[in-house]
């Protein structure tokens, strides 16, 4: 691992999905290069609510990557997985494909962890499903990061029992949630208050405004704040027309990803170091502040 950027949620880049059948190691070589040369030196392949055998195979394919090529053992740092213990709810399930979605299970888990031979560093959860605190016990005591996103948790009281846990972030906080919540009671009001958590969001220019972006930076003490790219494969590609989540996704010249008909977002395209020019030009963070964002704090929360 050199000394770039560190980005813990990439679903695909440069064309190269992960959550994709037909998956091979020679296009995750190809993808870890891109996105060194693009200023990611490290990252964690995300694996969203899909087929578990789907999952498990990509999983296998990265690590075997890592064993053939030395940039791949270098730059993959261990496995996010964002699915499937998240709530099938509209608005909370985002892209996720809610027929996958499960209930908190040790043994689904375990056969991800034995895939990834130990190397799924993040596993994202809905706070408020039944069984969820229990698991997520079990998830911190076996090394595991627990983020909390994806779900219909909004007060403090619907995660306090998950953060008693062991659970340490809000995944992509922001988004990933309904469009209408409770005006005082909502995920984002939760996060910001509590200094026992960390926040991951998405500073893309276009996933959250840039006065939200001035709140997180004001809010949540410096320690506590990772940015994430939350790419999806058409990143790095030229614009055009890209089948996502089965929609003909628009990627403008600018780098939005959306679907016209529906005029909502379909991903992420901008990579880490991208995002880390939008945080110091729109919203005034420092040199050192965007160090501890994109590279210190992402590191400190996977443990390593």
């Amino acid at each position: 691992m050199n000394g770039g950027w560190i980005d813990l949620q990439i679903n695909g880049y440069g064309g190269v999905n992960f959550n994709a059948p037909g998956l091979t190691v020679e296009a995750v070589k190809e993808v870890t290069e891109r996105l060194e040369r693009d200023g990611t030196s490290g990252y964690l392949p995300t694996l969203v609510t899909l087929d578990p055998e789907l999952l498990i195979g990509s999983v296998r394919t990265i690590v075997a990557a890592r064993k053939k090529y030395a940039v791949c053992e270098r730059n993959i740092l261990g496995f996010f997985f964002e699915g499937p213990f998240i709530s099938g709810e509209p608005g909370a399930v985002g892209a996720h494909a809610p027929e996958w979605v499960a209930e908190p299970s040790k043994e689904l888990f375990g056969r991800f962890q034995d895939a990834a031979e130990g190397l799924v560093r993040m596993v994202n959860v809905a706070a408020e499903k039944p069984g969820m605190p229990e698991f997520v016990k079990y998830l911190s005591e076996s090394g595991v990061t627990v983020t909390m996103g994806h779900q219909m948790a909004k007060s403090p009281a619907d995660v306090e029992s998950c953060i008693q846990a062991g659970a340490k972030a809000f995944t992509h906080l922001g988004n990933g949630l309904p469009n209408e919540i409770n005006r005082h009671e909502n995920a984002i009001f939760t996060a910001l208050a509590d200094d026992r958590v960390s926040v991951m969001f998405i500073p893309d220019g276009f996933h959250l405004p840039d006065t939200l972006l001035k709140i997180y930076l004001r809010a949540v003490p410096l320690k506590r704040l990772v940015a994430v790219s939350d790419s999806q494969y058409p990143a790095g590609m030229p614009p055009g027309v890209y089948p996502v989540g089965g929609l003909d996704a628009v990627l403008e010249p600018s780098g939005l990803l959306w679907y016209p008909p529906r005029k909502c977002l379909v991903g992420a395209t901008m990579p880490i170091a991208k995002t880390m020019e939008i945080l110091s030009e729109r919203v005034g963070a420092t040199p050192e502040e965007c160090r501890a964002i994109g590279r210190d704090n992402p590191l400190a929360l996977i443990g390593m």
